[in-house]
């Protein structure tokens, strides 16, 4: 076999590998999405969480992005995972408050829930990154 059909070969069967955790790591990130368009569905006017929301895929999508070449390893990407849950909570909890929501423990909940959300997201894109 020819070099250039090993490679061929071997993109084949790490795209082949990688797609079904790409398809979860965009079903996970929908979720905080899918639970903004049911609260604006169901208040007919209340957009609060779809910001929130996309805050929060801000926050957890810069040590991802920024950490993406770096993280071959799965310590490494766990690592990256936890800071994106981090910064991914804090960012969706400054736009909840920066729309008026009280602090409180529902801010808390939503903003972890969201954070979290986009944290696992991303440690799938990178396991399915991973060579």
């Amino acid at each position: 076999m020819s070099l250039p059909e090993r490679q061929a070969s071997r993109l084949a069967a790490i795209a082949g590998s990688s797609i079904p955790l790409r398809a979860a790591s965009i079903l996970v990130a929908l979720v905080p999405f899918a639970f903004g368009v049911v609260r604006a569905a169901r208040t007919g006017q209340d957009l609060r969480y779809l910001w929130v929301a996309l805050a929060a895929l801000m926050g957890a999508a810069i040590p991802i992005a920024l950490g993406r070449r770096r993280a071959p390893r799965p310590a490494t990407s766990a690592a990256l995972a936890a800071i994106a849950l981090v910064l991914s909570t804090v960012f969706a909890m400054l736009a909840a408050r920066l729309l008026g929501t009280a602090i409180g423990l529902g801010m808390l909940v939503v903003a972890s829930a969201f954070g979290l959300c986009f944290a696992v997201a991303g440690l799938l894109d990178l396991f399915a990154r991973a060579p």
